[in-house]
């Protein structure tokens, strides 16, 4: 069973979901417009190992919003937050995409709340993605976003289908509850190409270098994820703490919402049970 609860930082109440205890705690961060209903598909499955929770970030889902806000660090800070008063022990921290930019922070914020981190194909290497921000084509991407984000969602609904036909009803649904429930504030920084802004005080470096416990980062396909082979060469080359898994078959997603999961779960098994020998 599942049971969404809050939690209130002292600026923002959080919105997030806990399993049973069933094992460790193992804490799942969305990228970055999603909420934790977008990874239903790997939680049914770790929640019956672990002691699962899955946690909205501000301005997505039913989280607060607090405007002027959304950069990362405020993330960073409301996740550290999370675990030490929530969690309350160390843990396993799953971030995909812009979760796992909140978990490396995570690594110098908070490490002895943490047992493990898993970094879901987000991108180490923050000057190429500064650099890559400002671009008119990532610019104009997010300003599609924006322009849907807070919409309703039965126009959201009929918008992403004449999208994506191609895309399943199922997920076309889902995204578009997702939508509805993000702050369009949460892009400001992205439509302006200040990614700058948006990652000041935050080092990918820093945070990986000095990481105290496990850390995998999970590298989908290059030509459709956010990570370069030099990349993850470069990240491993930091701290012999930080190991690499290769998902050749999946995009950006991992296959976590194309009902490709079992190859994500299967990409972090070894993972998982070395730090939980039985």
């Amino acid at each position: 069973m599942l049971t969404e609860k809050t939690f209130n930082t002292g600026e923002v109440t959080l919105n997030y979901v806990e399993g049973p205890d069933n094992g460790p705690s193992l804490v799942i961060l969305p990228a970055f417009d999603n909420r934790w209903q977008s990874y239903i598909s790997i939680i049914s499955h770790l929640k019956q190992g672990y002691h699962l929770y899955g946690l909205d970030a501000r301005g997505r889902g039913k989280s607060g919003r607090v405007p002027d806000r959304y950069q990362l660090l405020p993330q960073v800070e409301d996740t550290a937050a999370f675990l030490r008063e929530v969690i309350g022990e160390p843990c396993i921290l799953f971030g995909h995409s812009n979760g796992g930019w909140a978990a490396m922070g995570c690594l110098k914020k908070t490490p002895e709340y943490l047992k493990a981190v898993i970094i879901g194909d987000a991108s180490v290497n923050l000057p190429a993605l500064i650099e890559s921000g400002k671009t008119e084509e990532e610019k104009e991407g997010n300003k599609w976003f924006q322009d849907w984000a807070g919409r309703p969602v039965e126009e959201l609904t009929r918008v992403l289908k004449e999208r994506y036909p191609e895309r399943e009803m199922s997920y076309i649904e889902m995204r578009a509850v997702t939508f509805s429930q993000c702050d369009p504030k949460i892009y400001s920084d992205w439509v302006e190409g200040r990614l700058d802004r948006y990652f000041d005080g935050v080092s990918m470096e820093n945070s990986l270098r000095e990481a105290k416990c496990p850390v995998l980062i999970v590298q989908a396909n290059p030509e459709r994820g956010m990570i370069p082979d030099k990349d993850v060469k470069w990240a491993l080359s930091l701290n012999p703490k930080v190991r690499h898994v290769y998902m050749s078959e999946v995009d950006h997603w991992l296959g976590i919402q194309d009902n490709k999961e079992k190859l994500f779960l299967d990409a972090i098994s070894s993972f998982l049970n070395s730090l939980n020998p039985e």
